[in-house]
């Protein structure tokens, strides 16, 4: 039922923790009551690592872009205070971002 619900290509039932385990590694998992779902997503591997590559330049651009209007004097000495927080914050969520993305690049190894 949950299958054509969902409109699902395959529900599995596992009576072994050991081997549910091992199937649910990559996927994200939602616990309800005793209930566990996992889904389950084929993805291109080499395709998703182009598209992560991709990113992280992206990223990595973004970064010392505004690592260098922090690093020139002369914006710093022009530029108002909420400008400058900006370009704080912004390096901060560029850094996080790419940490995420490296990440994500070597789990595909």
């Amino acid at each position: 039922m949950l299958q054509a619900l969902a409109k699902l290509s395959e529900v599995r039932i596992f009576d072994d923790e050991a081997t549910w385990a091992a199937a649910a590694q990559a996927a994200p998992v939602a616990v309800a009551g005793e209930a566990r779902l996992c889904l389950y997503m084929e993805i291109d591997v080499a395709a998703e690592k182009a598209r992560l590559g991709k990113e992280a330049t992206r990223l990595q651009t973004e970064l010392t872009k505004a690592t260098g209007k922090l690093a020139n004097e002369a914006f710093v000495a022009k530029a108002p205070p909420a400008v400058i927080e900006q370009e704080r914050k912004r390096i901060a969520e560029f850094t996080a971002t790419l940490q995420k993305v490296q990440a994500q690049l070597q789990r595909l190894g």
